[in-house]
């Protein structure tokens, strides 16, 4: 089944790609992305009065308002797509409408590429007439008293080299000022007249215009290094940040083109950004639209509570979806939380989990990741392996140590060893030495692939006692252990 807003969503995202030359691979990713939503059923996407409808469905916000303006430019006023399209058909529909218009309208285009399955509705394109010029005034006579002159030669008399006022400039032309002299003695008008013309272009929803507003007073007030010298900056930001900016600015957010501004804009808005991004987060359905919203949260302070509440969400993928970030965080008052989500009947919330636990890496968070090791999933496992790293990590050697004497699984050991490494404590490497060794001549031999990554997490440790069991094993009688010794010492020896 199609859900209208998402679908419009993909679209718009994946049209806006379209346009970015240098956004290949996301480009693809998105596209395989939308014609499998295709495959669940078709879609007839109109343009009424402004606003896009799929499949009957009214949707109102400014990405939407974004589209409609896109498929108007291109004089669309309907497409229909049918279930399970041609992808070259949906590419031929996608590479069209990003392109300029020209001579031949949508419909004339597919039909050149032969799509047959995809039909698109277009408005006859209106030429307008030019109303005819008004008649010349008569001169006037000799004796008549001099006319007014009028308001606008008046103005292009005016010398070349003066400058303009700041309300009859651009906006561009003032945040470029603003770069140049971000305390010159005029910032308080052009910051009244950017605040006006930011009015002006949310009300008719040009929200890059919105955005390029934004970012550049953002940018400006960062170059100044004095926090008391920025007041005049942060008065003007708190009254242009109202809600429907924020998330105005939140839909361009997956926009490439706009992805960096976007951040920076909902970054800057402390607590409100947050809330905005937060619901983002919700919202994403990959990982790496995920990391980029991840890359404006981690770089903010405020929101922290929000967070954790939201890890105790009804919905799976929000919970696995927060329990990423939180992982990224390194949020240590968020390990209870994480703890009470380590028996969701769902695996990717617990792997998700079992990851934020381990990267987390306090003594708090080792008897949760304890429990993770026992999880009846190896991949969840698995996860609470990876995420362990690093000197910080010392707390959690034990756990991993008791997790490798009953664990089953040759994969998770290899992990569980390798994560030992990663933290090098003296507890963590006295266990590798045991575990490099190569056991009992006819009982309790170990297999070479797990001696094999025990060397291995013994030169991630690099400390003295495992180079020393390094150069042991440099001469042990199992030639590929021998090799991997080897290698490791010649690494060590090159850093």
């Amino acid at each position: 089944m199609i859900v209208p807003q998402t679908f419009a969503t993909s679209f718009a995202r994946t049209l806006d790609l379209f346009r970015d030359p240098a956004a290949k691979e996301e480009q693809k990713a998105q596209f395989r992305a939308l014609v499998d939503q295709l495959k669940f059923g078709g879609v007839t996407l109109k343009i009424d009065a402004g606003r896009v409808t799929v499949n009957g469905t009214p949707l109102h916000g400014a990405a939407y308002t974004a589209l409609a303006q896109r498929l108007e430019f291109h004089s669309v006023e309907e497409i229909q797509i049918p279930a399970a399209p041609p992808p070259a058909e949906v590419f031929e529909l996608l590479k069209a409408l990003a392109d300029q218009p020209g001579e031949d309208d949508i419909p004339t285009r597919l039909r050149a590429t032969g799509a047959q399955r995809i039909s698109v509705v277009s408005v006859p394109h209106q030429v307008p007439v030019p109303p005819d010029p008004p008649p010349a005034p008569a001169a006037p006579s000799p004796s008549a008293p001099p006319a007014e002159v009028p308001e606008m030669l008046r103005e292009e008399s005016t010398p070349a080299f003066e400058p303009a006022t700041a309300a009859t400039r651009s906006s561009a032309d003032i945040l470029a000022e603003l770069q140049r002299k971000p305390m010159g003695p005029q910032v308080g008008d052009l910051l009244a007249v950017l605040g006006r013309q930011l009015e002006t272009a949310m009300r008719a929803n040009r929200l890059e215009q919105a955005l390029a507003i934004v970012a550049g007073i953002v940018r400006a007030e960062q170059s100044i290094g004095d926090e008391a010298r920025r007041r005049q900056y942060s008065i003007a930001l708190k009254r242009m940040y109202t809600k429907p900016l924020l998330e105005g600015i939140a839909h361009l957010v997956p926009m490439p083109a706009q992805r960096d501004a976007a951040l920076l804009a909902l970054q800057r808005a402390g607590e409100g950004g947050v809330e905005v991004l937060l619901d983002l987060l919700v919202a994403a359905p990959t990982i790496d639209e995920r990391r980029g919203i991840f890359a404006a949260l981690t770089g903010m302070t405020e929101g922290t509570d929000q967070l954790v509440h939201m890890l105790g969400h009804h919905q799976w993928f929000v919970v696995r979806n927060v329990a990423e970030l939180v992982g990224e965080l390194g949020l240590e008052e968020a390990v209870p939380a994480l703890a009470r989500q380590l028996d969701h009947e769902d695996e990717r919330v617990r792997k998700a989990v079992a990851l934020a636990l381990a990267k987390t890496g306090s003594r708090s968070a080792a008897e949760p990741l304890r429990r993770a090791l026992k999880d009846k999933s190896p991949e969840v496992r698995i996860q609470a392996a990876l995420g362990v790293g690093g000197r910080k990590a010392s707390a959690l050697a034990m756990p991993l140590v008791v997790a490798m004497g009953e664990e089953e699984d040759e994969a998770v050991e290899q992990e569980l060893m390798l994560a030992l490494g990663r933290i090098g404590s003296p507890d963590a490497v006295q266990a590798l030495i045991k575990f490099a060794q190569p056991g009992g001549k006819l009982f309790g031999r170990k297999p070479t692939a797990l001696r094999v990554t025990a060397v291995e997490a013994l030169r991630l440790a690099a400390t003295p006692a495992a180079i020393g069991t390094l150069e042991g094993l440099g001469a042990d009688g199992d030639k590929q252990v021998r090799a991997a010794a080897q290698a490791a010492l010649r690494d060590l020896k090159h850093k």
